[in-house]
């Protein structure tokens, strides 16, 4: 039986695969250092970019992809609208009342301000700000707001209107650094249970004012309505009344007569009857 010898690798092919593996590792190694210098901007943001060596850049990054420094850093920040949701905020009224209230509003950063912005908080994520820097100067216009309703405006037809007005305080506080609010809208205020109760008692009368002036109105109403009608029977009676002569009760008396003579006679009958003197005398 023939002996089968196994074949031997050739060297040229072992060279083949090393070559191969070490391209592929050397592939890897540059996508990762490429990556180092390569910073993407989402849309609707732009980039501060901030070095060690060489401190803030003034040029910023706008949306897409950037080669940078290797020890640069990049802070995004938005220049379109966001939204943020303030819980539990507690302000108080003109009448001296606690509540807590909900806000919600809109803001951007204008893109020629957001160098300064970075200047004034450092490389700290604008979420951060939102939570620390945007909350105080809120609370401070709402509580200076707010203190200009008592509390059932808040509730009522006025709650716009605060809302405005705390808007108003808000983006004139942080428009220096380049914020700009939009939109800043009140929840419905939270009182303690002493204010609620004292809320429940005052809305309570305003209804019961409001249903017994419904009432007074509509008793006006329906007096006036009888006034009305009672004058019109009365004006109609006096043209019936003017509109009734002799001749006129005579005549209906005529129409209704069945032929037989009245048995009063005289000057004291109703109607005087003409009668025929050339008429032969009963027998």
């Amino acid at each position: 039986m023939e002996k089968v010898t196994p074949k031997k690798k050739s060297k040229s092919g072992n060279k083949k695969v090393l070559g191969g593996s070490l391209v592929a590792l050397a592939l890897i190694i540059g996508l990762a250092l490429l990556s180092m210098f390569i910073e993407k901007i989402p849309n609707g943001y732009v980039g501060v970019v901030y070095s060690p060596n060489g401190g803030v850049q003034e040029d910023t990054l706008g949306q897409g992809w950037h080669l940078v420094g290797l020890f640069d850093k990049v802070t995004i920040y938005p220049v379109r609208m966001q939204t943020v949701n303030y819980k539990d905020i507690q302000v108080a009224t003109s009448d001296g009342k606690s509540v807590t209230v909900d806000f919600a509003y809109n803001y951007s950063i204008q893109p020629d301000k957001v160098v300064d912005v970075f200047n004034q908080f450092g490389p700290i994520e604008v979420e951060q700000i939102e939570d620390s820097y945007l909350r105080t100067r809120l609370w401070d216009a709402g509580r200076k707001g707010i203190a200009k309703y008592s509390v059932i405006d808040t509730y009522g037809e006025k709650s716009s209107e605060a809302a405005v007005d705390v808007q108003t305080l808000f983006a004139e506080d942080i428009k220096g650094l380049g914020f700009v609010v939009d939109n800043m809208t009140l929840g419905v205020p939270k009182p303690d249970e002493s204010t609620q109760a004292a809320i429940n008692k005052r809305v309570e009368a305003a209804q019961e004012l409001e249903r017994k002036q419904i009432e007074l109105k509509i008793a006006e109403a329906e007096a006036q309505k009888k006034k009305i009608e009672a004058q019109g029977v009365a004006e109609y009676n006096e043209i019936i009344k003017a509109s009734i002569s002799p001749e006129v009760i005579q005549n209906k008396w005529i129409e209704k007569w069945d032929g037989v003579m009245p048995k009063a006679t005289g000057s004291d009958q109703l109607i005087s009857i003409p009668m025929d003197e050339t008429a032969p005398s009963q027998p």
